[in-house]
């Protein structure tokens, strides 16, 4: 498949310009694709630019984890290990978010906060990052705290990580604490809706997703994991419990979300098994509700240890018979669309 097929069929995208065609003479450097989920700062120095550019990255959520000072290896699985201290986890995520700002500014990327902003990279191909969180444990309990997150930038909140006693919700590797999720995790989805704050349900436990299915008036996602035909149980495995159940994920596609393929080595033991897989999502969920969640940097055992990887999909997703509109969709279109659904609030 040549790019200026895959760039004119992906156009059509919820109407959206991500990968539209571009003069030829700026095709072979276009970035086009679309991550949703990255840990780009968590490689001291590195350039988002240039590692962006290696596969093609057109936007990407970067990941602020506020409750890593407390998380460890504990077994075969991460958990956190001690009671945050008053602050301490708030403090984080303020020093990830500058970090990241800042970061952005100098290398001169877009910072995706609104729908003009998202427009504008989708205009002019610029490479762009998404702000997001990975737990919303710097609330510590106060909601207030979101509106003034929001106002620095934070766009796409995955409810929960390994924090269990954060008081949001049930963690997927984790004995559940609140049947699925707390009044303050129920209530915290309505806030992200109201705010423009895309909803991320990666790590709950598949209560806690199903009930965010239900409190959300906008499509949501599950940024990285993979679907599992049986229930998992938080006893299993970390990489196994971490799963969404076959009928979550359907309910997820039905209302408009995306479930996003993670490529843990643990899980697919190469890049043909990840291309099948995504191949049978597409089949079971349809095209539209389809994505990848690199976990780029944050996973230990991966099969995507750089961008380059992600680009090479584009000819394995044509080699198994895809159309050019649907890996569009996959390698970025879908996310794309939730994010614009989320930030018109």
């Amino acid at each position: 498949m040549n790019r200026r097929a895959f760039l004119r069929g992906a156009g059509a995208l919820a109407a959206s310009p991500l990968l539209a065609p571009l003069p030829a003479s700026a095709q072979q450097r276009a970035a086009r694709f679309a991550d949703m989920h990255a840990h780009l700062g968590s490689r001291q120095g590195l350039s988002f630019r240039e590692a962006m550019a290696r596969g093609g990255m057109l936007i990407v959520a970067e990941k602020v984890i506020s409750d890593m000072p407390i998380v460890r290896l504990v077994g075969n699985r991460l958990a956190s290990v001690r009671e945050a201290q008053p602050g301490e986890l708030r403090r984080h995520f303020e020093d990830g978010m500058e970090r990241r700002r800042r970061r952005i500014r100098e290398e001169g990327l877009v910072e995706v906060a609104s729908t003009e902003s998202l427009d504008r990279v989708l205009r002019e191909h610029t490479p762009a990052v998404v702000l997001s969180a990975e737990g919303a444990d710097f609330l510590e309990g106060d909601p207030a705290y979101l509106d003034r997150a929001r106002a620095e930038g934070l766009v796409h909140l995955q409810l929960v990580h390994y924090y269990a006693q954060s008081g949001i919700g049930d963690i997927s590797t984790e004995e559940p604490r609140h049947g699925g999720l707390s009044e303050f995790g129920g209530n915290l989805v309505r806030a992200c809706n109201r705010l423009g704050i895309l909803v991320d349900v990666a790590h709950c436990s598949n209560a806690a997703m199903e009930q965010a299915l239900e409190i959300s008036s906008k499509p949501i996602v599950y940024s990285h994991g993979h679907i599992s035909a049986r229930l998992p149980h938080p006893l299993q495995a970390g990489s196994v419990a971490r799963a969404i159940h076959a009928p979550i994920a359907r309910l997820m596609a039905a209302k408009g979300g995306v479930v996003g393929l993670w490529p843990n080595r643990l899980v697919f033991a190469d890049m043909n098994l990840y291309a099948d897989e995504l191949a049978r999502m597409v089949d079971a969920l349809g095209a539209a509700h389809v994505g990848i969640g690199s976990d780029l940097f944050g996973l230990v055992r991966t099969i995507m240890p750089g961008y380059e990887e992600f680009a090479a999909l584009e000819d394995e997703l044509a080699r198994r018979k895809l159309k050019d509109e649907e890996i569009g969709s996959v390698l970025g279109g879908n996310y794309v669309r939730v994010l614009r659904q989320a930030l018109a609030a």
